[in-house]
C-alpha cells in the first residue's frame, strides 16, 4: 500500500518521505520511535550530573556557531533551575535554523561534563508557545532534513499513526502462525507495533519491544542452528601425531604457556572429533596464536594431509613462512610460500605440487584461493587476522577442499566473529594470557591544541633511544584540511625538528621501497615512521614504543587496537597518543578504548558502534540490521531464543503436522540470507 492511500498527505510531504526511505505504508509502521517521552518523568538541571540520561524542558538563552579545528553549533538550555549546553558537530545549518534564542524545547540525552554540563547531538523536540505537558507517553521518532523542509515534524507523525491503525484489512506481510506466537507467548507483530507507536503506558510500549525483540530473533536463531547442524560428521575420527607436536615443542626456544597448552589441547580434540571443527583463536598481539596454530597444522601435515595457512599482507605472510618453516622442516613436513608477487613459473610449480600431494604446507595471501591452485588433500585452513579479509575470500578457499577444518586468528574479533562466536558456529579458544615480562601500552587522548607540547615529548625520548609510529588515515591531501596526509605529517616533524630522521610508508608504495624504508626504521637509521594502516600487522620493531594516531574517530575499535599492538612489544614502557578534540563526539567512545587493553572488551563496543555484520552472507559490517534487538544489552535475550528454535527444530511443542507445515511455509517466506557458509 503506498503513502497516498494515507489521507492528509500532499506531494510535497510524500516526496519528503520517500527521500527519507518511506515509500509505502509497511515502511512508516516500522518507521520505529528512537525513543519514548514519559512526560509523567521530567529533569531538573539542577538535580543532575554527568554520565545521567536527562529528559529537560527549558527555553534557549544563547545560541551561534563555533569556529575552531571543528565547527559546531552551540545552544545553551535554561530550564529555571540550571543550565546546559547543547552541542551540534553536524547538520549546523538546519541547527543554527531551528535552535534559535527564545525558543522551548524537550531535550533528551547523555549528560556530559566539560566546563559545565552538556549534551552532544541531544533529542530536540521543539515545543510550541504554550504547549504543556499533559502526562502521557509519547513516541519521539527521527526527523530528516528532508522531513524538516517539508514541516513534518514530531506531532505530524504521532497524528498519522492512529489514522494508520485505523485502515480496513492492515496486515503485515509473513507474519508467524498464530500458533507459533501462542508458543512464545507474544502478540503478533501488528498488534506489538501499534501498541509502539499509540502506547497507553510507558510499560506497554517496553513489553511490545520485548516481544518484537523475539520475534525478530526467530528466524536468525532458526537459520544459527540449522548452520550448526550443518557442519558435517567426517564418517570416522583423525589421528593426531602427538609425538609431532611434543618434538615440535621441545625445539622451541621458549615453554608454552598455560593458555597455549589449553589452546593446543583444544584444537586437538576438534580436530580428531568426528564432526567438522570451526573455531576462532583469539589473543592479543604477542600471545602466541600463531605458534599454536603451527602446532595443530604440523600435526594433520604428519597424518598425511594438507594444510593453507593465509595471511592477509605479504609482509605477514614472509613472517610466517620465515619462522615456522624450520620447524616443518625438522619435521619432514615440506613447505611452501605463495604470494601475488611470485612469477608465472613460481605459481605453476607451487599449485603442481600441491595438486599432486607432495606440499603439505602452504603459507600466502588471496593467491591460495586463485582458480589454478588445486589441492589433492586441503583438510586444515588457518586464516591469520581474519578481520582482513572478507567473509567470500574465506569461503574461496574453504571451497578448495573437502569440508576441510577451519580455525580463524585475531586480535581483536570484529564484530561479526565475535557475534558469531556467542552465538553462531565458532568455537571460541582464548589466550589470555600476556607473555613475560609485558607491559600494557599506556593510552593517553590529546587534544589537537597540545600538539607541539606532544612533540616535544616525543622528540624527548627518540633522543634517548625510543622510536615512534605516527599513524595518519590518507595517503592523498584531502583539499580541505580536516585530516592530514602522509607527506603532510611527515613535512610538519621535519620542520619541527632537525633532531630526529622521519620516514614515511603508505600502502600505494612500490613494496621495495616500503621495505627499504621498513628496515631503516628497525635498523633505527629512522627514529619516526609515518605511515598509514600498511603498518597494522607484519611489522615488528621491538625498539618502537610510542605511536601518535591522528584523526582516531576515522578507525573502527578494533583497528585500533591492531595499530596500537604495534608498541609494547618488548619490556619497555609504550605509550599511544589518539589525536582527538576534547568536545569531538567519538570523544567518549575513544576514552572508552584507552581504558582497556582487553581484546574481547573493544570487540564488544566495536559492536555495539557498528552491528554484528551479516552472519550468514557476505557483509563484514552492519549488514544484519535488528530494529529492536541490542547485541549488548539483549545477550542473554539471544541464548534463551536460540534454545527455544532448537526446541521448535525438534519438535518439543509437539506441533500437528499442519501446524508444522504451516511453520515451515512461514519459514520459507522469509529473506534466508546466504546460508552456504559451511562446507
Amino acid at each position: 500500500m503506498d503513502l497516498s492511500s494515507l489521507p492528509g498527505l500532499g506531494p510535497k510531504r510524500i516526496k519528503a518521505l520517500n527521500e527519507s526511505g518511506l515509500f509505502t505504508v509497511s515502511d512508516l509502521l516500522y518507521n520505529i520511535p528512537r525513543t519514548w517521552l514519559d512526560r509523567t518523568r521530567l529533569n531538573k538541571i539542577a538535580e543532575c550530573k554527568a554520565g545521567d540520561n536527562a529528559i529537560l524542558i527549558g527555553t534557549i538563552r544563547r545560541a551561534g556557531l563555533a569556529y575552531g579545528r571543528s565547527s559546531r553549533y552551540i545552544a545553551t538550555l535554561d530550564d529555571g533551575t540550571g543550565q546546559v549546553s547543547l552541542i551540534f558537530f553536524r547538520g549546523l545549518k538546519h541547527w543554527s535554523k531551528s535552535v534559535s534564542v527564545g525558543s522551548r524545547f524537550c531535550v533528551i540525552g547523555k549528560l556530559s561534563d566539560y566546563r559545565g554540563l552538556q549534551i552532544v547531538h541531544p533529542e530536540m523536540q521543539k515545543l510550541e508557545d504554550g504547549e504543556e505537558f499533559n502526562g502521557s507517553i509519547e513516541p519521539v521518532y527521527t526527523i530528516t532534513e528532508a522531513e524538516h523542509a517539508a514541516k513534518i515534524e514530531q506531532n505530524f507523525f504521532r497524528a498519522l499513526y492512529p489514522k494508520i491503525f485505523a485502515l480496513p484489512n492492515l496486515t503485515i506481510p509473513n507474519s508467524p502462525p498464530a500458533e507459533l506466537l501462542q508458543f512464545l507467548g507474544v502478540r503478533n507483530i501488528l498488534e506489538n507495533l501499534k501498541r509502539l507507536h499509540t502506547p497507553k503506558t510507558f510499560a506497554e510500549a517496553m513489553q511490545a519491544k520485548m516481544q518484537l525483540k523475539k520475534l525478530e530473533l526467530l528466524p536468525f536463531c532458526l537459520r544459527m542452528n540449522v548452520r550448526r547442524r550443518s557442519l558435517v560428521v567426517r564418517g570416522k575420527s583423525r589421528e593426531i601425531d602427538e609425538n609431532a607436536i611434543a618434538k615440535a615443542k621441545a625445539a622451541l626456544p621458549f615453554a608454552l604457556t598455560r593458555g597455549q597448552e589449553s589452546a593446543v589441547k583444544k584444537i586437538c580434540e576438534g580436530l580428531s572429533g568426528k564432526k567438522q571443527f570451526h573455531a576462532l583463536l583469539q589473543g592479543d598481539v604477542g600471545s602466541g596464536k600463531t605458534v599454536v596454530a603451527m602446532l595443530a597444522m604440523l600435526a594433520i601435515a604428519k597424518s598425511g594431509e594438507q594444510c593453507a595457512l593465509m595471511a592477509p599482507t605479504d609482509i605477514l605472510a614472509r613472517q610466517h613462512y620465515k619462522s615456522l618453516k624450520p620447524f616443518f622442516d625438522a619435521a619432514g613436513i615440506r613447505t611452501a610460500l605463495l604470494l601475488g608477487a611470485c612469477s608465472a613459473t613460481e605459481k605453476k610449480s607451487i599449485s603442481g605440487e600441491l595438486q599432486m600431494g607432495i606440499t603439505q604446507v602452504v603459507i600466502g595471501t588471496h593467491a591460495l584461493f586463485s582458480k589454478d591452485v588445486i589441492f589433492q588433500n586441503l583438510t586444515f585452513v588457518v586464516i591469520d587476522e581474519q578481520h582482513r579479509f572478507g567473509v567470500n575470500q574465506r569461503e574461496a578457499l574453504l571451497q578448495k577442499g573437502h569440508f576441510p577444518d577451519l580455525l580463524v586468528m585475531s586480535a581483536t574479533p570484529i564484530p561479526r566473529s565475535l557475534a558469531m562466536t556467542l552465538y553462531g558456529d565458532l568455537t571460541p579458544i582464548v589466550l589470555n594470557e600476556k607473555p613475560a615480562g609485558r607491559k600494557p601500552v599506556k593510552t593517553r587522548l590529546v587534544d589537537p591544541t597540545k600538539r607541539d607540547d606532544m612533540k616535544k615529548f616525543l622528540l624527548k625520548e627518540v633522543q634517548s633511544g625510543n622510536r615512534c609510529y605516527w599513524v595518519v588515515s590518507r595517503v592523498e591531501i584531502d583539499g580541505v584540511g580536516n585530516t592530514l596526509s602522509v607527506d603532510e605529517v611527515k613535512e610538519e616533524l621535519e620542520s619541527f625538528s632537525s633532531l630526529w630522521k622521519v620516514g614515511a610508508i603508505h600502502g600505494q608504495m612500490d613494496e621495495d621501497e616500503r621495505d627499504r624504508i621498513l628496515s631503516e626504521f628497525a635498523s633505527g637509521k629512522l627514529q619516526v615512521l609515518v605511515a598509514t594502516t600498511v603498518i597494522e600487522v607484519g611489522v615488528n620493531v621491538p625498539e618502537a614504543n610510542l605511536m601518535v594516531i591522528d584523526a582516531p574517530d576515522r578507525f573502527g575499535l578494533a583497528q585500533l587496537h591492531q595499530l596500537r599492538g604495534r608498541v609494547g612489544r618488548g619490556n619497555q614502557e609504550a605509550w599511544c597518543f589518539l589525536l582527538v578534540p576534547n568536545a569531538s563526539p567519538a570523544h567518549e567512545r575513544l576514552a572508552n578504548f584507552a581504558s582497556t587493553d582487553d581484546g574481547f572488551k573493544i570487540a564488544e563496543m566495536d559492536l555495539q558502534d557498528r552491528g554484528a555484520g551479516n552472519l550468514e552472507g557476505k557483509e563484514q559490517s552492519g549488514a544484519w540490521v535488528f530494529r529492536w534487538f541490542d547485541w549488548i544489552q539483549d545477550q542473554g535475550m539471544i541464548q534463551k531464543m536460540l534454545e527455544t528454535a532448537e526446541e521448535i527444530l525438534d519438535n518439543k511443542p509437539n506441533f500437528s503436522v499442519e501446524v508444522q507445515e504451516k511453520i515451515q511455509k512461514w519459514y520459507a517466506t522469509l529473506p534466508q540470507g546466504n546460508a552456504d557458509g559451511v562446507h
